[in-house]
C-alpha cells in the first residue's frame, strides 16, 4: 500500500491528492504528474489574457496561503485532515477539463485518462458536462487527425 501524498492548505482547510485520479500518488510523482499542473493552477494569478487560463473560482485561491506536501503516515494529524478538511479533488478534476481537456491527456497519458474515464466515481467522478466537454474536444481533433489513442479516449467517453 504504501504512503500516498496530499496538496494541503491549511489556510483554506482543503487538500486534494497529488493525483486527483489515484493513480500516481506516491513520491515519484509529487511535481511529475497532473497534480502538480493541477496545483500551479491554484497558485496561478487570475489574469485569463496572461495566462491563457479561463476563469473558474480555484484559479488562484491558494494564492498567499500556507500550503505543503504531506504523505498520509508522515502527519500526526492526517487523520484529522481527512475528517475537517475539504477535499477538493473531483473540482481540481473539473477545472482542468473546463480549462482545456487537453491538458489531462498532455499531463497524465492515455492510459491515466483511459483510467480516470473508465473508473469514473472510484476517486473522482466524470460528471455528464465533463464528459461532454472532453467528447466534444476529442471527437473534433479526431476529425481533423485521426489517431488510435484518440479513438480509444472517444470509446470510452460514449460509455
Amino acid at each position: 500500500m504504501g504512503v500516498y501524498y496530499y496538496y494541503v492548505n491549511e489556510t483554506r482547510s482543503q487538500y486534494f491528492c497529488i493525483d486527483p485520479s489515484g493513480r500516481d500518488i506516491k513520491q515519484y510523482a509529487v511535481g511529475h504528474n497532473i497534480g502538480s499542473r493541477a496545483f500551479s493552477y491554484l497558485l496561478l494569478d487570475k489574469n485569463e489574457y496572461a495566462t491563457g487560463v479561463k476563469d473558474h473560482p480555484l484559479v488562484g485561491s491558494w494564492i498567499g496561503d500556507r500550503c505543503y506536501i504531506t504523505g498520509d503516515d508522515y502527519c500526526t494529524s492526517f487523520a484529522k485532515i481527512q475528517t475537517e478538511y475539504e477535499d477538493i479533488g473531483q473540482q481540481v478534476i473539473e477545472l482542468m477539463v473546463h480549462n482545456d481537456p487537453w491538458e489531462l491527456l498532455q499531463y497524465g497519458g492515455v492510459d491515466w485518462l483511459l483510467d480516470l474515464i473508465q473508473q469514473s466515481g472510484q476517486f473522482v467522478t466524470i460528471t455528464n458536462e465533463m464528459r461532454k466537454r472532453m467528447s466534444h474536444v476529442f471527437r473534433f481533433a479526431r476529425q481533423e487527425s485521426p489517431s488510435e489513442d484518440l479513438d480509444r479516449i472517444c470509446e470510452a467517453l460514449k460509455r
